[in-house]
């Protein structure tokens, strides 16, 4: 397997490539003035992974923290008898945090790995930690992500402790629309979803057998249409929502 590739942040040391990022308003870097961008792009370097390339190892000491500027990454956390399971998805704006505010970092709890091409804006620790003592803005705006994927994560666990195998097939494509939606793209009905049929059976819980009956119960229903295995070219959101439960 590649090494993943380094290189400088686009613009290095010039603020004006990051106004023009794809993700520069949705990201962690939206609320920040020219200045606060300057010196965040200043200690910046973009990071290349290919799909199944590791960013991050559980149990790694993690020093770094990062911005998905493209591309879609799982969270993985092992079990003691060996399995795995996927706790967690990435998308362009999504910040991955390291170990903030500790002398030495802590081991990761989950491995961080690309699904597709994954391209990070990578900070450094320290060097990220001087900018937010600097930039109070960007301190506020790391606290309410952090929040915000909180509430998240408990959502998530409702729909694996409460959910229906209907409702979390739909929820998961309701979920993948939203992240789609949140990156500028309100409205679009046709996208590729991140995960295989199995990796989405492994995230939401279920079987792979019971994931495959329920996606095709949605097309014969025509709430969902595919264009190959994972290309989704059309869905009813009101009929997702009813069958997700909300």
């Amino acid at each position: 397997m590649p090494s993943p590739v380094f290189a400088p942040a686009p613009g290095r040391h010039d603020p004006e490539p990051c106004a023009h990022c794809s993700i520069r308003h949705s990201s962690l870097c939206g609320a920040l003035s020219s200045d606060e961008i300057r010196d965040l792009n200043a200690i910046a370097r973009r990071k290349t992974l290919e799909p199944g390339q590791p960013h991050v190892m559980e149990g790694d000491k993690s020093r770094d923290f990062a911005n998905v500027t493209s591309g879609v990454a799982k969270l993985v956390r092992g079990a003691e008898d060996g399995r795995s399971q996927i706790v967690g998805l990435l998308f362009p704006s999504d910040f991955i945090a390291g170990s903030l505010g500790r002398k030495d970092p802590v081991a990761a709890p989950q491995s961080i790995e690309a699904v597709t091409k994954l391209q990070l804006c990578v900070f450094p620790r320290i060097p990220f930690e001087e900018v937010l003592h600097t930039h109070p803005s960007l301190e506020f705006k790391l606290l309410s992500r952090t929040l915000d994927e909180l509430q998240i994560a408990r959502d998530w666990m409702v729909l694996l402790g409460r959910k229906t195998a209907e409702e979390r097939v739909a929820s998961f494509f309701l979920y993948v629309s939203q992240k789609m939606e949140n990156l500028g793209c309100r409205g679009q009905t046709s996208f590729d979803l991140p995960l295989s049929r199995a990796e989405i059976a492994d995230y939401i819980g279920l079987t792979l057998e019971t994931v495959s009956r329920q996606i095709t119960r949605l097309k014969k229903d025509g709430v969902v249409e595919f264009e190959g295995s994972k290309h989704l070219v059309r869905f009813d959101r009101q009929e997702l929502e009813r069958r997700a439960g909300f």
